[in-house]
């Protein structure tokens, strides 16, 4: 690497490579939400396949054990860096006495700090319950804290 444009180009190579994984891969924490819901309030964890794609999971842990997996689809929002609405879908399970079965959407607002690995979202998650009895449940709205690791 005795040439100028050798040591140019790894510099540009690493400020390129830097750029590109600025988003994270994973993403684990809280959720706190409603009380009339099946999946409210627990632990959360999301996997990016990347920066627009992603499939999240979330254990209830409030009342009974209950889990639902939504794949998710982001959208920057140009006039804030980091931040990015949301939407997608799922189902969920729940075990309280006797099954839970439905499925549920999910539309929010999700922030990623630059200088710190922490992830913000809330979210309005409704959830219509097909087996137990059908219910739906519109009123469901949620704040996420998530430690993001693993850069892409």
């Amino acid at each position: 690497m005795n040439h100028p444009f050798s040591i140019l180009s790894l510099v540009f190579t690493i400020i390129i490579c830097s750029t590109a994984t600025a988003q994270y891969k994973h993403q684990a924490g809280v959720r706190l939400g409603s009380a009339d819901q099946i999946v409210s309030t627990g632990f959360t964890y999301r996997y990016h396949f990347n920066n627009n794609h992603a499939i999240e999971g979330i254990v209830n842990t409030k009342d009974f054990v209950s889990l639902a997996v939504l794949y998710e689809m982001f959208k920057p929002i140009k006039a804030v860096e980091n931040l990015n609405w949301y939407y997608g879908g799922g189902a969920f399970v729940g075990l309280k006495g006797i099954e839970i079965l439905g499925i549920t959407g999910i539309a929010g607002l999700d922030y990623q700090f630059k200088e710190v690995p922490i992830n913000l979202s809330i979210d309005w998650k409704p959830e219509l319950t097909l087996i137990e009895s059908v219910r739906f449940r519109a009123s469901t709205v949620a704040v996420s804290v998530r430690f993001s690791f693993n850069k892409k």
